[in-house]
């Protein structure tokens, strides 16, 4: 399987491109409306708390809410997308376990059958797992700047490349763990195709920062990634 930038960035867009597919939008949209529903209950809030600052009242200061507002806005904006899909991603790995199986079964592929309750628990379970992966290297990232000054300038591309990397597992481990890969074992198997990753987490991470398009992200990375995952297994197969 070739094994590059592009390839990765390809699969993430041909992700978005079935977004809409029979078959496929019961486990997209739903999720989708919930992330719409979370960003803005956060942007309200961030708005009230903003405009409701008694200091921004006082007439002397009154026009400072003319710029402070906008940025306000555009931060709680960016910053509760991350959040809020990193929450959605938790309560929505169900629906994205079955996405991946659905895009599996389109293409010939056996995916074991199991209860709702099993699905959950073991959806639920996995993301655990991720995060106990994840978070101590982003509290190192976050440390090393203190212990280490020096490395502030080269730490923005050190924290992209490490969620590149975050991303490509986060939605190839749909798939690998319907077929019982543990997460050892998606590591590697994502690993193996390195500059794909590279190349499909950075183009997540980077749609992820734009505002409203971000809810269509999770959906159209894991049809992507299950994809990539599948041709991967099947070097011949050309997937669509």
């Amino acid at each position: 399987m070739k094994n590059n930038l592009l390839i990765g960035m390809g699969y993430f867009l041909r992700g978005f491109t079935m977004l809409n597919t029979p078959g496929l939008r019961r486990y997209v949209w739903l999720p989708v409306l919930v992330n719409l529903v979370l960003l803005t209950l956060g942007v309200y809030w961030v708005f009230n708390l903003v405009t409701g600052m008694e200091w921004l009242q006082d007439g002397s200061w009154a026009w400072l809410a003319w710029i402070l507002v906008p940025v306000a806005l555009l931060l709680s904006t960016l910053v509760s997308g991350y959040f809020f899909t990193a929450i959605l991603l938790l309560l929505a790995s169900p629906f994205y376990g079955m996405l991946a199986g659905r895009i599996e079964q389109m293409h010939g592929i056996h995916v074991e059958e199991e209860s709702l309750r099993s699905l959950i628990l073991r959806t639920l379970g996995r993301e655990l797992v991720k995060m106990k992966y994840y978070l101590p290297w982003y509290i190192i990232l976050l440390v090393i700047p203190w212990l280490m000054p020096l490395l502030i300038p080269v730490m923005p591309f050190v924290w992209f490349a490490f969620g590149s990397w975050v991303m490509s597992l986060q939605y190839s481990d749909y798939t690998l763990d319907n077929h019982q890969l543990n997460f050892r074992d998606t590591k590697a198997a994502v690993a193996s195709t390195r500059w794909t990753a590279l190349g499909f987490g950075a183009t997540v991470s980077l749609v992820m920062a734009i505002p409203v398009l971000n809810c269509l992200v999770p959906p159209a990375a894991v049809i992507g990634a299950t994809l990539w995952q599948l041709e991967r297994q099947y070097p011949q197969a050309r997937l669509s």
